[in-house]
């Protein structure tokens, strides 16, 4: 799922081996380019990807078709309200490993994704998901 709908669309085509978690490992452990000119490893950033949206805190490059204009909230309550199956990912500054990557297909059974763990909690309880 990372892979296919956001991974791909950064992973240099020259490091591309065709298994999706062979190539999740090394996308997370090359350094990217940035939109801000610098280079740096996937981390310290949130993610949220669904089939048709793309939003994170990390500076891709713009051509990428990520969406950097969101907030974390916005992309979250946009991602489970679409009906769509997510990936929600809060990344530190350890390497995120492909195991620790769930998808989310239920609101009720939300998975927030994180290097060596994951919560599951039910969004549909949150004040944000109910005020809206």
């Amino acid at each position: 799922f990372f892979m296919k709908y956001a991974g791909y669309k950064l992973l240099p085509k020259d490091k591309v081996a065709g298994d999706p978690v062979d190539d999740a490992e090394t996308l997370f452990q090359i350094s990217l380019s940035l939109s801000t000119g610098q280079s740096l490893r996937i981390s310290s950033s949130w993610w949220v990807i669904t089939p048709d949206l793309l939003a994170t805190s990390f500076k891709v490059q713009n051509d990428t078709g990520f969406r950097l204009d969101l907030t974390r909230q916005q992309a979250i309550r946009t991602a489970l309200k679409s009906g769509q199956p997510c990936m929600l990912l809060a990344l530190g500054k350890r390497t995120l490993k492909p195991r620790d990557m769930f998808v989310t297909y239920d609101p009720r059974a939300t998975y927030l994704c994180d290097a060596g763990k994951s919560k599951i909690y039910d969004a549909t309880q949150e004040k944000d998901w109910i005020s809206s």
